[in-house]
């Protein structure tokens, strides 16, 4: 069973719709953990579905190919060796940048960050400062290894991305452009400055990153 981890602004909106054309009623989307949201509520809420996972993985692996979603990775591990981990990853300052250009165009999202972006309250580095988004790829692939998942893609190689996805997979995806803003900081209008306060606060993501960068050239050369 694929397992395919969505961190914020890595492509996983065009992947989902992808699985979703693909695979039908085969896919699970597991959106409703809210893996960077803090508090007793949202921990209590992840611990409850992450028991469901163990409770039945049997079920999960006989009813569905791939599960997708907003979740922490290692929920999955009662899966065993069945579950084949699946990531993208983004280099972590341009992830970070689209992050708040979407929260600043998203007049519904439902977290006071965003509002605080809308409001003008929180700028760019404030939001890459953040304790959660400071290491958001760690908090995604929970404790996971890298090494572990059996396809790590990129934002920036998108169609190639998928062509890996396919050989690995045997699940020939569309190449699509869904959820894309743009990348430059230019549009933010960042200063240098700025721009200096975000790479500063990305350096735990640059680093998982890079590794993650080394593990999809790996993969590359195996398969295609």
């Amino acid at each position: 069973m694929i397992v395919s981890v969505h961190i914020p602004k890595t492509a996983g909106t065009s992947l989902r719709i992808g699985l979703e054309r693909a695979l039908g009623t085969r896919l699970l989307l597991d959106y409703d953990d809210r893996p960077l949201a803090q508090g007793p509520e949202h921990d209590a809420r992840r611990s409850r579905s992450a028991a469901e996972v163990r409770a039945d993985p049997d079920r999960l692996v006989r009813d569905y190919d791939a599960v997708h979603g907003h979740f922490i990775a290692s929920k999955y591990l009662p899966l065993g060796e069945r579950a084949r981990f699946a990531v993208f990853l983004r280099e972590p300052v341009a992830r970070t940048l689209s992050q708040y250009r979407h929260w600043r165009r998203a007049p519904n999202a439902p977290n006071p960050i965003a509002a605080g972006i809308r409001a003008g309250a929180v700028g760019p580095g404030d939001l890459a400062e953040l304790p959660e988004h400071r290491q958001i790829y760690a908090a995604f692939l929970g404790g996971i290894d890298l090494e572990r998942f059996a396809f790590v893609g990129l934002a920036e190689q998108y169609d190639t991305s998928l062509a890996l996805f396919r050989a690995i997979f045997g699940i020939d995806l569309p190449v699509l452009r869904e959820n894309v803003g743009s990348s430059g900081a230019e549009d933010d209008g960042l200063s240098t400055g700025e721009l200096a306060r975000v790479k500063a606060a990305q350096t735990d993501n640059a680093l998982m990153y890079d590794r993650g960068r080394r593990r999809f050239e790996t993969l590359c050369t195996a398969f295609l």
